[in-house]
């Protein structure tokens, strides 16, 4: 009789252990890890319009090229931290040829770091924050931090959003937004969207000036920014395919 009473005590406490665990694991809050996955392999194609404006009277020069950026493989950085080699290859447009009949060309390798908190992408030689985590509606952060460039304060503009971006539709993106604000004489805004389990799908930057001149039209600054650009340049990639290959 001992036996068995001994025998259902521990049953009953290896059942309990099982279903705590259990409901532990259904109830561990979502940190939106797979906004910014690390698979070895995944890729996602973007293609690229890009605007810059110079000179007096105002030049604009144009570019479309296509990129395509590859989670080649994960090393140990000199913090003894996983990092992802990210390598990034372009194809250069060209109107008398296809992009699917022209070469991938390596142009860059980045590399990103995820961590419990944040995510982080080493760009140029440059490393900012572009997500946080968890990813929420009211989480606010610098993406400038870990550089010497100047503060630049992003948050998410929304999250869990099923979205179309270029043509294919995503159930779940989130949206990061830096907006500098209302400046007469200047306009500096950037903003990326990710889904989950691709990565990012969209970024825009539009960073330019609106200088008056010496003889500045009638109402000048009553134009909207956009349409009386004298400086800078915009540059938007938007996701064509993603994947993964060996």
């Amino acid at each position: 009789m001992k036996r068995i009473f001994k025998l259902f005590i521990t049953s009953s406490i290896l059942a309990l252990g099982f279903y705590s665990c259990k409901k532990d694991k259904s109830t561990a809050p979502d940190m939106g890890y797979n906004y910014f996955p690390d698979q070895v392999g995944k890729y996602v194609v973007y293609d690229v319009d890009s605007f810059y404006y110079y000179n007096s009277p105002v030049i604009i020069d144009t570019f479309k090229f296509q990129v395509k950026e590859k989670i080649q493989s994960i090393y140990y950085d000199n913090q003894n931290r996983p990092t992802i080699r990210l390598e990034r290859y372009r194809k250069y447009y060209n109107p008398s040829t296809p992009y699917s009949a022209l070469p991938w060309v390596l142009s860059d390798v980045w590399a990103e770091n995820k961590t419990v908190l944040t995510a982080e992408k080493v760009e140029e030689n440059t490393r900012y924050i572009r997500l946080v985590f968890p990813t929420k509606i009211d989480q606010f952060w610098d993406a400038n931090i870990q550089n010497v460039e100047g503060d630049r304060k992003f948050n998410y503009q929304f999250v869990d959003q099923s979205r179309t971006i270029g043509s294919i539709h995503f159930d779940s993106v989130l949206q990061t937004v830096y907006d500098a604000g209302v400046i007469l004489t200047r306009k500096e805004y950037r903003t990326e969207k990710y889904a989950r389990n691709i990565g990012m799908v969209y970024r825009q930057i539009i960073d330019i000036e609106s200088q008056p001149g010496n003889n500045p039209p009638p109402y000048f600054f009553q134009i909207p920014i956009m349409q009386r650009v004298t400086s800078g340049y915009q540059y938007t990639m938007t996701v064509n395919s993603y994947g993964t290959e060996p």
